[in-house]
């Protein structure tokens, strides 16, 4: 399974506007639970931020990859928002950083093993990408950031 392979236009947001961690998980996790990813909104919100507090999710660069394994995810799912200021995130080095761009990543128990870490590493061989990650922020809308992820992962 590959990350272009889970994009989907409904499941980003361009110009997000939040004021914690907690309000962007839950709101991408609304756009995963929409598009029928996700069967139970609570139980994988929980997942999610009982992930991060085993250890934080923002990597620098103005990016956060939060995600949570739960018997509520359907299939392995994605949703992006691309903020239009920053908001406070834990960071690896246990201090607050400012993030801008958050990838929720939805990962069912029966996949935990494989696909979890197959996509993380994907997404971090893209987000590693100084160019890369300025194209998101430029990104007008969600279908234009739909197509960079897909021509990039090409």
């Amino acid at each position: 399974m590959k990350l272009v392979d889970l994009i989907y236009k409904e499941a980003i947001v361009i110009g997000g506007s939040f004021e914690t961690s907690t309000e962007a998980i839950e709101a991408l996790t609304d756009k995963l639970c929409s598009l029928g990813k996700i069967k139970h909104r609570g139980p994988f919100v929980a997942a999610v931020v009982e992930r991060e507090k085993q250890g934080p999710t923002a990597l620098g660069e103005g990016l956060a990859v939060p995600h949570g394994k739960s018997d509520s995810v359907i299939e392995p799912c994605v949703a992006i928002t691309v903020l239009d200021s920053p908001i406070k995130w834990m960071g690896i080095n246990e201090d607050e950083e400012n993030v801008d761009i958050i990838v929720l990543l939805g990962i069912p128990l029966s996949h935990q093993s494989d696909t979890h870490i197959t996509l993380l590493s994907e997404l971090t061989c893209l987000l590693i990408d100084d160019e890369f990650r300025a194209s998101m922020k430029l990104a007008p809308s969600a279908e234009a950031l739909t197509e960079l992820i897909k021509t990039v992962s090409e």
